[in-house]
């Protein structure tokens, strides 16, 4: 029964990182208006509303006008639901908020290669909270030293986000860790590349953090 509750509250989250990514992609307030369909603004009716089972009853389309719902939709509310089950105590809670963190900004980075500058913030706390102060100290400085040093980089050979999710992880996982992490996630960029061209590569390191996470 925890395991299901569990999978409801995270799904539910996972719906909310989707929404919030959608509207920052339009530039639209987190919170108004309503929740409404992409294509033709109809708000959405509260059986409309429900992680996982509104998209399967919609079979990925809205009811009003037909508009296609991503199905990114749904990978993110069962993949978050999964995570959300593997919490069982302080330190895997936190992991997940640090992977829910990351979820959104690779949502967002996917689709204009940008994300909000709190998120690396916010993200690295959670991977600093076990750690010295002076790590503390270091940690933060090399996020800044990023945020500072990579706007005047003109052709940077990676993004200062990218770098910051890899200084995040290094904190949060360990050396080893990190670099099976960073070879399945490089895999994954390199295949994308070789498919469609230039590519974000926030999403790839999501997706390989959360693997690795789930498979552990």
């Amino acid at each position: 029964m925890l395991i299901i509750i569990l999978f409801i509250y995270g799904s539910c989250t996972g719906s909310l990182l989707v929404a919030m990514a959608s509207r920052y992609v339009t530039g639209d307030s987190y919170l108004f208006p309503a929740s409404h369909c992409d294509t033709c603004q109809t708000p959405l009716t509260y059986w409309q509303l429900v992680p996982v089972l509104s998209y399967t009853l919609l079979r990925g389309k809205c009811q009003t006008c037909g508009g296609t719902i991503p199905a990114v939709t749904l990978i993110v509310e069962v993949t978050a639901g999964l995570l959300a089950t593997t919490v069982t105590d302080w330190t895997s809670f936190l992991i997940v908020l640090w992977l829910a963190l990351w979820g959104f900004a690779a949502l967002c980075d996917w689709q204009t290669q940008t994300f909000p500058g709190w998120v690396s913030w916010l993200a690295t706390g959670f991977s600093l909270w076990h750690h010295s102060p002076l790590v503390w100290l270091l940690g933060c400085a090399c996020l800044l030293a990023i945020h500072l040093l990579w706007p005047r980089w003109r052709h940077p050979v990676i993004g200062d986000g990218d770098l910051e999710m890899m200084v995040s992880y290094g904190l949060l996982r360990g050396v080893t860790a990190t670099a099976h992490w960073l070879v399945v996630a490089c895999l994954l960029g390199l295949w994308r590349a070789r498919v469609g061209g230039r590519i974000a590569f926030l999403p790839d390191l999501v997706v390989s953090a959360v693997g690795w996470w789930l498979v552990a």
